[in-house]
């Protein structure tokens, strides 16, 4: 019986109530209602090709993009570069001043629902928002879009996007659109020739480009095997060339980097990392310090998904130091599995909070908050069981008696 449930709930998954991208998938177009921190504008545009970013550049810091021209490498109904219009969403975030966010990539799979993500935002930015100005590390798990996280390096966290390796160039598109650079690399060679020589990016240009100093951090525009083509973000040489990666004989002259410089007017920063849940390729997230808050929006779905949600929180128990804040989303389904997963998050020793319960379109959509047990809860714990033990001895002694 329970199985012929199972299968039945993967069949209605395949309807209108859970709607799924694909190749030709229509993105249902968020509301600003009920999200209270963000504004969205969706409209079409036209995307620009990498080869197309602006040049501008402020004190060392790269420059937002403006509503017109976006610095984004594809989208979906649309060819970067080619002049061909394509569905684009602005957003505004108000608690970050009105900051500008823009979506161009979809993923070419998954869940296409915004309450999840909307729940998510409000209970971050509400309950989160003073640890995220002050610059915490935050980790998205199957980030799909990345909303969430960009939201947070918005206020000013240090954000770590991640998504499977299929998944995960939609939300590195969106974060270059949104101005935050990801395919950065950083001079490590020429140091005693005063830097690399730089050819042209434009053929037609006359003349010679200063050397591109030693140790300075670029963005990558195009890399043709050898030639790579970039825009300088910080150290000092032209904006805009070519140089190249190797030197004769295999020595390397530029390195891929996870430096990311800081955007102008705004003091976080975004990292795209492709992840499959596993436990230890998510230990290697923590080579670059502790975590503070966990983020994921509407990844439990048995039908979908399969019990995958037994690495997901493999992956929580892995990341979460005694601090760490695990905020999780979900829309709730006929047999999801949710209950199953926070009983499982239960018996791994965490503590969960019902942060918000709402309706969206007509659907549950709840946010739990998960943290570890602090020492004093752990003892008070070990108490309360121990007492509990010599009561029900206490009980057992005098039920013998009476009989």
């Amino acid at each position: 019986l329970k199985q012929c449930r199972f299968q039945l709930c993967s069949a209605l998954c395949l309807q209108d109530p859970m709607p799924r991208a694909s190749q030709n998938a229509v993105i249902p177009e968020p509301s600003s209602w009920p999200c209270r921190h963000l504004l969205f504008d969706v409209h079409e545009a036209v995307v620009l090709g990498s080869s197309q970013r602006t040049s501008s550049q402020t004190g060392g810091r790269t420059s937002s993009p403006s509503r017109e021209t976006s610095p984004s490498r594809g989208s979906r109904g649309g060819i970067a570069g080619t002049g061909e219009p394509s569905k684009v969403i602005d957003v505004t975030v108000l608690v970050a001043g009105d900051r500008k966010l823009r979506l161009e990539r979809f993923p070419p799979r998954g869940l296409l629902t915004w309450g999840p993500c909307f729940a998510l935002i409000d209970v971050v930015a509400d309950q989160f928002r003073r640890e995220l100005i002050g610059g915490a590390r935050v980790v998205e798990l199957g980030c799909g879009l990345g909303l969430p996280g960009l939201l947070c390096a918005s206020l000013g966290a240090n954000v770590t996007v991640t998504d499977l390796p299929d998944m995960v160039c939609s939300v590195e598109y969106n974060a270059a659109a949104c101005g935050w650079p990801q395919r950065v690399w950083k001079v490590v060679g020429g140091k005693n020739a005063g830097g690399l020589d730089v050819e042209p990016a434009d053929s037609n240009h006359k003349g010679t480009l200063p050397k591109l100093a030693y140790e300075a951090t670029v963005e990558e525009l195009n890399l043709n095997e050898n030639s790579l083509t970039f825009r300088r973000l910080i150290g000092k040489g032209p904006d805009t060339g070519s140089v190249q990666v190797k030197r004769f004989g295999g020595a390397d002259l530029m390195k891929r980097t996870q430096e990311r410089p800081l955007v102008d007017g705004v003091a976080g920063t975004v990292r795209t990392v492709a992840l499959k849940w596993d436990a230890e390729d998510a230990a290697e997230l923590l080579d670059d310090g502790g975590v503070d808050i966990i983020l994921c929006s509407d990844c439990v779905n048995e039908p979908l998904y399969g019990q995958s949600w037994v690495e997901l929180a493999d992956c929580f128990e892995v990341l979460c130091g005694p601090r760490t804040s695990v905020l999780f989303s979900l829309q709730r389904r006929l047999e999801d599995g949710f209950d199953g997963f926070l009983e499982h998050l239960r018996d791994s020793g965490f503590l969960l909070q019902r942060m918000a319960s709402q309706s969206h379109g007509g659907k549950e959509v709840l946010v739990f908050c998960a943290r570890r047990r602090t020492a004093s809860e752990r003892f008070a714990e070990l108490l309360i069981r121990r007492a509990n033990e010599i009561v029900e001895r206490e009980r057992a002694k005098a039920a013998s008696f009476r009989r």
